[in-house]
């Protein structure tokens, strides 16, 4: 197969692992995995999972099973859905956190929760977000402007853009909330909690106390009174009708029907997931063009001649295709959930693969995205692949940047519209050029961070 880009910019990858052979675990794999884990669950992965599509092996006596394969993904989270529920793992990092929230609830639960916001994330309604999305990115560019020159944290500036996004569009630019107090309880809550915990990787009793979990407790309690207190001071606040405002996704929640803790759950999971993963993801993607002049000249050129200002922001992205294309190469390098897992509920046949119940089916978009026989130069950064016939070709659920299936995310199409617009909207009148000393190499804690700050200077174009 000929090569999209020859001299496409490849970005640093972790180390992987080397092990003693595949499908049985011998002891010094053990050793070699929780090391992994403990440091960056990117370096589990040894050379040869990136080229196999099914891998079955016990671990710990479980039944376990890497799924790298487009029609087996499919059959186990979508044609066969109703087998594969949430993992343990996945759970006990995320459930003390955002309890009953969309992320994390099952069965009737999560069917409420669901009902209760899909409202908010009809097309109509997304599209009609657009304008808002834009006129924050608007005010964030003035300020950018205004510092031509300085060198910032692209990480920081994105978390506190998507923030201000959320706090616009989802809830009315809400003030109850301390943007600050709330980013920084989230970042340390991925910094101590962002890491499955040895006895959970073990499958050890929830009774057993989680040792040195007990600051995150701290940070949890914080951020759910945080959340809790936007929510009680909405309760008091005028009706839309009576405000003159047309109801939001608080507005939504409230009315329907879900208790205060229900509230408080789907509040937290949308405005940590929803700020958290657009914003790396929007960092990453300033990062790699900043490394790839060629694209990032492209990119300008095709803002540039766009006539964005006499189109709604919500179709910017039909006059956008390559700069869409850059986003989804993005994602797809860094995956805003870089590992989807799931167990069976009772034995299954997968593409002739017997799987039975109770094995951990384990999806890692890592792997998927950089399948050595379904990606040409995998590890490299080429947008073209998502344009015109090499988009074509790409295999239905061999990209996965949003999930799949009946749990898939829910405000997909909100993030890559919200991401459309914030990078037209600098590309449009700034530049960023990195400025750290090495390029970062991604770490795995829910999200995918850098292992060191992206620094980048304000050129103003």
């Amino acid at each position: 197969m000929e090569d999209l880009a020859p001299t496409a910019f490849t970005p640093p990858k972790p180390p992987y692992a080397t092990y003693s052979g595949v499908g049985k675990l011998e002891l010094s794999d053990y050793w070699t995995y929780f090391r992994a884990m403990q440091r960056n669950p990117l370096e589990i992965w040894g050379e040869h999972h990136f080229s196999i599509r099914l891998a079955p092996f016990s671990f710990l006596g479980r039944s376990s099973l890497i799924v790298s394969d487009p029609a087996a993904i499919h059959h186990c989270f979508v044609s066969n859905a109703g087998n594969y529920v949430m993992n343990p793992l996945r759970q006990a990092v995320l459930r003390p956190f955002l309890r009953d929230g969309l992320l994390t609830a099952e069965g009737d639960v999560w069917k409420t929760a669901r009902k209760a916001v899909s409202p908010v994330f009809t097309p109509r309604k997304v599209n009609g977000f657009a304008p808002q999305i834009r006129a924050v990115c608007d005010i964030t560019m003035d300020g950018l402007a205004a510092r031509d020159g300085d060198t910032i944290s692209v990480s920081d500036l994105m978390v506190e853009l998507t923030l201000d996004v959320l706090m616009e569009t989802l809830f009315s630019g809400d003030e109850a909330l301390d943007k600050a107090r709330f980013t920084r309880g989230i970042c340390e809550l991925l910094e101590i909690s962002g890491l499955p915990h040895p006895f959970d990787l073990m499958h050890l009793p929830g009774w057993l106390p989680r040792i040195g979990q007990g600051r995150s407790r701290m940070v949890i309690k914080d951020l759910r009174n945080q959340v809790g207190a936007v929510a009680a001071a909405r309760r008091m606040a005028p009706s839309p009708d009576q405000s003159g405002r047309s109801a939001d996704f608080l507005d939504l929640l409230l009315g329907a029907g879900l208790d205060d803790t229900a509230v408080i759950d789907n509040l937290l999971t949308f405005l940590a997931a929803g700020h958290e993963t657009t914003a790396r993801s929007l960092a990453w993607t300033l990062y790699l063009l900043s490394r790839d002049p060629a694209s990032l000249a492209r990119l300008e050129a095709e803002v540039d001649a766009a006539p964005l200002d006499t189109t709604e922001p919500a179709d910017w992205s039909r006059h956008l295709p390559f700069t869409e294309a850059v986003l989804k190469e993005s994602l797809r390098l860094y995956p805003s959930a870089p590992m989807l897992a799931r167990t069976s509920k009772e034995w299954d046949l997968v593409t002739g693969l017997p799987v039975p119940a109770g094995t951990d089916v384990l999806v890692s978009t890592w792997l998927l995205h950089r399948q050595r026989d379904i990606w040409n130069q995998p590890d490299a950064f080429v947008p073209d692949r998502f344009l015109g016939e090499a988009a074509s070709t790409i295999p239905r659920d061999a990209y996965l940047p949003f999930g799949l299936g009946p749990r898939v995310c829910i405000g997909a199409r909100f993030a890559m519209m919200e991401m459309v617009i914030v990078m037209a909207s600098l590309a449009r009148r700034l530049r960023l050029d990195f400025a750290g000393e090495r390029d970062p190499v991604p770490v795995m804690r829910i999200t995918l961070q850098p292992d060191t700050d992206m620094p980048m200077t304000i050129r103003r174009r």
